[in-house]
């Protein structure tokens, strides 16, 4: 694995070991950056994979939706790096990972990134936005019970009522300061829900779900980042072929310019992929 100084680069697609119940039932490939450890595999396998968990009563499945954002940010905050080690399985939710994952295997910067753009490699991509809707869906066919946490304001409340369709047993709750962290565990408990989705945002959420998960009664638990803006109809989202190109971050910036401070992130990112410090 190509090294500088003390942490590890992409390592030209180097694999991380393999945990048993990837390596035996869906032969998919985990790869790291910067010690992260990343899934390799489609929203579909992922999709085998939780329902495999359900089938076995797997409780506290701890589901991470990571991007360049995620993995920039822990190389400031080591204890952000170490949660992200103690989760079940990160999924790759930004191109930008593929593309790093493609250079450090030795392709070109330029061609590895257009041929992203056109749509190459996005089976590789699994965002937290649509996998929450597979989960809901999933919930419906399968009877089990979703619970939405967090959002700003009543985001959480909304986002429920847009899955009311699928007739599935749903709770909420706007988590804190509104609400003290002791009811929302009891809240929680009380629901029992096969499903958690906490959407506090990118690094409180994985801290909070850290903190926490020892003292929740749930099956999967997943933290799902500005999620519920789209699905309280407070967001648009980009449309579907923007996101296939991997350009929804640009979107997003376009709508929200007073996201450029995090969003900065990502040229950083580019130019440590690209000079391999």
């Amino acid at each position: 694995m190509k090294k500088s100084g003390s942490r590890n680069w992409v390592g030209g697609g180097k694999i991380v070991k393999k945990s048993k119940e990837l390596n035996g039932d869906f032969g998919v490939k985990m790869w790291q950056m910067w010690n992260i450890p990343l899934f390799g595999g489609s929203k579909h396998q992922v999709l085998n994979i939780i329902g495999e968990k359900f089938a076995l009563g797997t409780k506290k499945y701890w589901i991470a939706t990571v991007n360049p954002e995620f993995v920039m940010a822990t190389l400031k905050d080591k204890k952000f790096g170490q949660i992200l080690k103690q989760t079940s399985l990160n999924v790759v939710d930004g191109v930008g990972l593929v593309w790093a994952r493609d250079v450090g295997k030795g392709k070109n910067w330029l061609k590895a990134g257009l041929e992203i753009m056109m749509g190459k490699n996005k089976e590789s991509l699994v965002s937290g936005a649509d996998l929450m809707v597979d989960l809901c869906k999933l919930a419906s066919e399968k009877g089990y019970k979703v619970f939405f946490l967090g959002g700003f304001n009543n985001r959480a409340e909304k986002t429920m009522k847009h899955f009311e369709g699928l007739k599935v047993e749903m709770d909420f709750c706007p988590g804190e300061p509104e609400v003290d962290n002791s009811e929302v565990v009891k809240k929680i408990n009380s629901f029992k829900p096969d499903i958690l989705l906490v959407a506090y945002g990118m690094k409180k959420q994985e801290f909070w779900i850290a903190d926490n998960l020892k003292d929740l009664d749930v099956g999967l638990v997943m933290g799902v980042g500005r999620s519920f803006d789209y699905y309280s109809g407070e967001l648009k989202r980009a449309p579907k072929l923007v996101r296939n190109m991997g350009m929804e971050w640009l979107y997003s910036l376009l709508k929200e310019p007073k996201r450029i401070k995090r969003q900065l992130a990502l040229p950083r990112f580019v130019w440590k992929v690209l000079t391999k410090n």
